[in-house]
């Protein structure tokens, strides 16, 4: 398909040349913008919960609604733009994008500056024939998401311009800005001018026209040495470059991350990650997802399995032949037979036993299949954790039984008396037999 004909079938609608921006004159000197009545304030009481249908819904479980905005950062050149074109496809069909799932087909509205009409029909050629899409949702594709290159306008004349009257045309669900820097007009460290942009210029817009914004920001240079700092959990929220307001601004962060390779990274969900409802391999609440770029030179991106990134860091040859798959004995002998204090603290988490498996010098392959194993034969038992979104705890059957008994103790003076509980680690059986022989 040429470029020709994916306009015609997208309908992209030709943006009218710049014209002159206004002087002070034309906009009429001392003019005062006329000023917004007050909010309306409610009772607590008569607010409603969402409906499963909420029709103000864009991204399933509220991630992003109408009248809201997702920052979506990342370094330069490494793929951003691809990356969002991938997005804006998947859920123009209802497909989820890295499991975050659109409520309903989204229509989507594109404005980029970056990008020649060749690059564009590069990104979606390739995401078309890497995720396979079926000709009824190419169709799909090509008829509800437009595209537009603006390279001129900034700040305010951006927003009254060229946002206001494509919104008012196209009437989108969600409006694309990539990247943010080509558009705001003014300084990326200045709360002043980066909230009059987001919060005068966009959120206006947004309110008006009931569609959610994603906007493209790119990430400050990432230091390196005893420089580097150790992200964690909502760091991530203000990984973008200048102010926090960027971070303060959207209703959520999507960040993604180099993990010191060309080809992976990992999508970290950095502002209100928990609504995604991600998890990992073993059910544990999870903010990440390892992706990378296509095999063999293809314009679109994968989900990856730990193992590849293994590979890509450790060296191959290390990750296959030295790591192995232990006995069960060996993994049985990971549990603690004993506690000092509280009998939490015989009881290990998924990642502290993807953790001794690495330091042992075994493949976390075979964690998850041991695991069951050992479940099944009632050699070790699992329990959920206290609190909110508690984790999948394992432990040897006398550490979990004690961790339930004082669970059951809480509040009460038993709840002072020690507890001293030791387990003994199970045998396996082949093991055993295989002793006796000899």
């Amino acid at each position: 398909m040429n470029r020709n004909q994916w306009a015609d079938m997208a309908e992209i609608p030709e943006v009218a040349s710049p014209v002159a921006p206004r002087t002070a004159t034309d906009a009429g000197a001392g003019e005062e913008k006329p000023k917004l009545p007050p909010p309306q304030a409610f009772a607590l009481g008569s607010l409603l919960t969402p409906p499963d249908n909420d029709p103000d819904e864009l991204l399933k479980f509220r991630y992003l609604c109408r009248g809201g905005a997702l920052l979506f950062v990342g370094q330069s050149g490494v793929g951003k733009s691809t990356l969002a074109m991938q997005a804006a496809m998947c859920w123009a069909v209802g497909r989820d994008f890295f499991r975050i799932t659109p409520a309903r087909p989204l229509r989507s509205l594109i404005i980029q500056s970056e990008n020649d009409n060749g690059d564009l029909a590069e990104m979606r050629d390739g995401v078309l024939h890497g995720l396979g899409f079926t000709e009824e949702e190419k169709n799909v594709v090509l008829r509800d998401i437009l595209v537009a290159t603006e390279d001129v306008r900034v700040g305010q004349e951006f927003c009254d311009q060229v946002l206001a009257p494509m919104l008012a045309q196209h009437q989108p669900d969600l409006l694309w800005i990539d990247p943010a820097l080509a558009y705001l007009g003014g300084e990326a460290n200045s709360q002043k001018d980066v909230g009059a942009f987001l919060r005068n210029g966009l959120n206006p817009l947004a309110h008006q026209h009931r569609c959610g914004i994603v906007v493209l920001h790119h990430c400050n240079k990432p230091p390196s040495g005893s420089e580097k700092p150790k992200w964690n959990g909502t760091d991530f929220a203000y990984l973008g470059s200048g102010s926090a307001e960027w971070a303060n601004w959207p209703r959520a962060v999507l960040a993604l991350r180099s993990v010191g390779s060309h080809t992976i990274f990992e999508l970290k969900a950095g502002k209100r990650g928990a609504r995604l409802r991600w998890e990992d391999d073993d059910g544990n609440r999870s903010y990440g997802r390892l992706i990378g770029h296509a095999l063999g030179g293809g314009m679109h991106w994968r989900e990856l399995p730990e193992e590849e990134l293994e590979q890509e860091q450790g060296g191959g040859e290390e990750t296959r032949i030295n790591r192995r798959k232990p006995s069960m004995e060996e993994f049985l002998g990971l549990f603690p037979t004993t506690f000092k204090d509280k009998p939490r603290e015989a009881l290990l988490s998924a990642d502290q036993l993807k953790n001794l498996f690495h330091d042992h010098g075994w493949h976390r392959n075979f964690y998850a299949g041991l695991a069951d194993e050992a479940e099944s034969k009632g050699l070790i038992q699992m329990i959920i954790g206290e609190g909110r979104g508690g984790q999948k705890l394992r432990g040897l059957p006398e550490m979990v039984a004690a961790y339930q008994t004082r669970l059951a103790e809480r509040g009460s003076l038993m709840e002072e008396v020690p507890l001293r509980v030791k387990a003994k680690c199970p045998k396996n059986t082949a093991a055993k037999n295989a002793k006796k022989r000899r």
